[in-house]
């Protein structure tokens, strides 16, 4: 089973991608996938999506992490559990980028999210609740 834990980022959403997105971790870029942005423009379309709210929120993204323990699933596995996830969590209405490390012990994945969807221009609110749905 796998573990998650989440947290915002308030300030350097490229520099966060710029990490998920290594080529050295990600299997040489094969492992990445996104939804409504690209992980070279996410940053910017981030931008434009938080320039459409009125909240006065700080959080600019979520960075999502899934591990899963040495062995349970392949590299394809984890990655395909991990767009199942995003998909399921954010309901096609937020920009999603998901990168699958393989580079540690265990397979993991990072799924960064734009803290405010697309279709209404609502913020995400990260709580106990929407933890227990993840």
């Amino acid at each position: 089973m796998a573990i998650t834990k989440i947290h915002a980022i308030q300030a350097t959403v490229n520099k966060a991608v710029d990490y998920i997105c290594n080529p050295a971790k990600t299997d040489e870029n094969i492992l990445i996938s996104s939804f409504g942005c690209s992980p070279e423009t996410a940053a910017f379309d981030f931008k434009f999506a938080l320039s459409k709210t009125n909240q006065a929120d700080p959080n600019k993204a979520f960075h999502l992490i899934q591990a899963f323990m040495p062995g349970e699933v392949s590299y394809k596995e984890a990655h395909q559990i991990g767009i199942e996830l995003a998909d399921k969590l954010l309901e096609g209405k937020y920009s999603y980028i998901v990168a699958t490390h393989i580079d540690k012990g265990h397979v993991h994945n990072h799924i960064i999210f734009c803290a405010v969807n697309f279709v209404d221009y609502h913020k995400y609110n990260s709580n106990k609740r929407s933890y227990y749905g993840i």
